[in-house]
């Protein structure tokens, strides 16, 4: 999915646009959701779950936090350095090369996530639940932030290649708009996990 995306994002930060390569991004990580997410309901956990790196393992995980309320999701204590080290490892992998494999790595989160979603759908009588919720707002903000963060750290790299008259400078306003999303994240994921997300969804698959 990567493949399809990059080339179309490097042309626009090419033509001096990272605004519009946002949006790109954004309606690629859109498409990509659904696309899983679908796949997921249609073919089943079974047949899709082994294709999705890590897929399983978080289904696993987010499952039992719904069940018991325990578990990183909303706890600061189990969330915040691995998250942490997660930004420290997209930030590296962006500026080495210039948004690729920063774009890799959100494939990756997303698609594990996503699978996990399309999980919350066959377990739910009411599927208005699993559309509503199962992206809960401080992961979708993420998504904004990453993309945000990804794209101002693909800049240095395409000037030093000649590849962009772009300066990080001009796209400053990318940078401020990622660490407000991230700072979002994190306080959103340890306030509103626990309290609204997790027993909305405890009653929706019934666990």
């Amino acid at each position: 999915m990567t493949l399809a995306i990059y080339p179309v994002y490097l042309s626009d930060l090419e033509s001096g646009e990272p605004w519009t390569a946002v949006r790109r991004v954004l309606l690629w990580a859109l498409a990509s959701s659904i696309a899983v997410v679908a796949a997921t309901v249609l073919l089943g956990e079974g047949t899709v779950g082994p294709l999705i790196l890590k897929g399983e393992e978080y289904r696993d995980e987010m499952l039992d936090w719904i069940r018991t309320g325990r578990g990183p999701e909303g706890d600061p204590s189990l969330f915040l350095v691995p998250k942490l080290i997660e930004i420290a490892v997209f930030t590296v992998l962006s500026l080495a090369s210039a948004g690729f494999l920063g774009l890799f790595l959100g494939s990756y989160l997303l698609n594990y996530m996503n699978f996990y979603v399309g999980c919350l759908f066959l377990r739910a009588e009411d599927w208005a639940v699993p559309a509503l919720f199962g992206w809960p707002i401080y992961a979708i903000i993420r998504v904004v932030g990453y993309t945000c963060l990804g794209t101002f750290l693909s800049i240095p790299l395409l000037r030093r290649l000649g590849r962009t008259e772009l300066s990080q400078g001009e796209a400053a306003g990318l940078l401020k708009v990622a660490l407000v999303c991230i700072a979002l994240d994190f306080l959103l994921k340890a306030t509103v996990a626990n309290a609204i997300y997790q027993p909305i969804l405890r009653g929706a698959i019934g666990v």
